[in-house]
């Protein structure tokens, strides 16, 4: 009968212990799906998620826990160089044209010489090579912005593609042209604006200047990176049309 009791209290104490252990643990540390729980409620991550023990007769159900940790494994924190990784954004409300207003301003703000009564005409900007003969979408793009970001400053722009008449066509009718000779034969410019363009994997960097046709002086020279994201998306646009 002593014996049972003792059996009986050394059962008794040896539940205390695991149930005082239990207690012990879950107010420190405990699982919750892929994550464990700190003392101070911080998340910490496992490399691969907490399985449950077999013949518990527990069935683990996943939720948003889960699809955090694997964000978490499959997006890993740090700075990424995007010249190796690349970067494009979901949205952004920056567009072409805001560069072009960026150039025209510093442009203007450069300015030496340059009167409002000078006729200013503006041409495409080119990759810097051998050649200075070889434009690109954003090239094109970016000198038909700056005729109107340019006009908004007061300046004279000219439009040196005009043709030497209207040409009708069932389809429309067309004054503006690139065949030099149907151009107009005399166009009066004073200045020119051009410039060129250096791509890399981030971007590309355009120089813009102003140039006096009389005697080949720059009167005003400005320069803005534009990422690769935007490049991309006016090649992208360039390629459907």
């Amino acid at each position: 009968m002593v014996f049972t009791k003792k059996l009986v209290s050394s059962s008794w104490a040896a539940v205390g212990v695991m149930l005082s252990v239990c207690m012990t643990g879950c107010t420190s540390t405990q699982s919750i799906g892929s994550f464990w729980l700190g003392e101070d409620g911080e998340i910490t991550h496992h490399a691969e998620p907490v399985p449950v023990p077999s013949r518990s007769g527990l069935e683990y159900t996943p939720d948003s826990r889960d699809r955090q940790y694997q964000q978490h494994v499959e997006v890993a924190p740090g700075y990424k160089d995007p010249l190796h990784h690349g970067y494009s954004p979901s949205q952004t409300h920056k567009r072409l044209n805001d560069y072009a207003s960026q150039l025209a301003m510093e442009l203007m703000d450069n300015a030496t010489r340059l009167t409002q009564q000078d006729m200013v005409g503006v041409a495409s900007f080119v990759r810097l090579n051998q050649s200075l003969s070889d434009s690109t979408v954003l090239g094109n793009q970016l000198s038909e912005y700056l005729i109107a970001e340019l006009q908004d400053f007061g300046l004279a722009v000219v439009d040196f593609k005009l043709a030497g008449g209207i040409t009708v066509t069932p389809i429309g009718d067309f004054v503006l042209t690139r065949d030099g000779t149907a151009l107009a034969k005399q166009v009066e410019m004073d200045h020119v604006v051009t410039g060129t363009i250096i791509e890399d994997d981030r971007g590309v960097r355009v120089n813009a200047r102003i140039v006096s046709l009389e005697n080949k002086q720059v009167v005003a020279s400005a320069n803005v990176y534009i990422p690769a994201f935007i490049v991309m998306d006016l090649n992208k646009m360039a390629s459907v049309n």
